[in-house]
């Protein structure tokens, strides 16, 4: 008996203001945990993460999007095959989330036709210092409806909570978006 392969690679972009995470979680997610340690921006890098999700394995390539609004230009060209994506904040820094409108603009301009809909949460990001919050829960809640984000989320890159959660809810919602379940 001839086994099919039930492989499936997605393209997500992670994308947000400078400072918010992003490098943090995606060091975080790909088993490579949590250092304090910052490397000096590049316009992208890609990560890849395993999952196994109602028994296809799945490969996320994971493009994180460092860049300012004055290379907006380039969103189409890194966007391209994007299956997914994710809309990063810190809970602590209340202007990481004040351009929510012109990032989600900026990325949904730059997709194709066909990839217009595809299946976007927002996650804000070191919810370990919730002490320090300065972006109500109730205030992203509400932002994370009005831009009709699938779902929001919190996070900690430094102590792993919800992280998981992020990346199998984001996967299924991939998998239902292109009829895999």
């Amino acid at each position: 008996m001839v086994e099919i392969s039930r492989d499936l690679t997605f393209k997500i972009c992670l994308f947000g203001e400078k400072n918010v995470g992003k490098s943090s979680l995606i060091q975080a997610v790909t088993q490579k945990g949590f250092s304090k340690e910052t490397r000096p921006p590049a316009i992208i890098d890609i990560e890849t993460k395993h999952l196994t999700i109602n028994s296809f394995k799945t490969v996320l390539q994971i493009w994180i999007l460092r860049f300012d609004f004055q290379f907006d230009f380039l969103f189409p060209i890194f966007l391209r095959g994007t299956s997914g994506g994710i809309f990063m904040f810190d809970i602590t820094k209340f202007p990481s989330i004040s351009n929510v409108e012109r990032w989600i603009t900026t990325f949904k301009k730059s997709l194709s036709n066909d990839e217009k809909k595809i299946p976007l949460v927002m996650v804000g990001g070191k919810c370990d210092l919730y002490f320090k919050r300065t972006v109500p829960k109730k205030i992203a809640k509400e932002i994370s409806q009005k831009y009709e984000f699938f779902r929001y989320f919190e996070c900690s890159s430094k102590t792993g909570e919800n992280l998981d959660k992020v990346f199998k809810f984001l996967t299924r919602a991939i998998m239902k978006f292109n009829g895999y379940v």
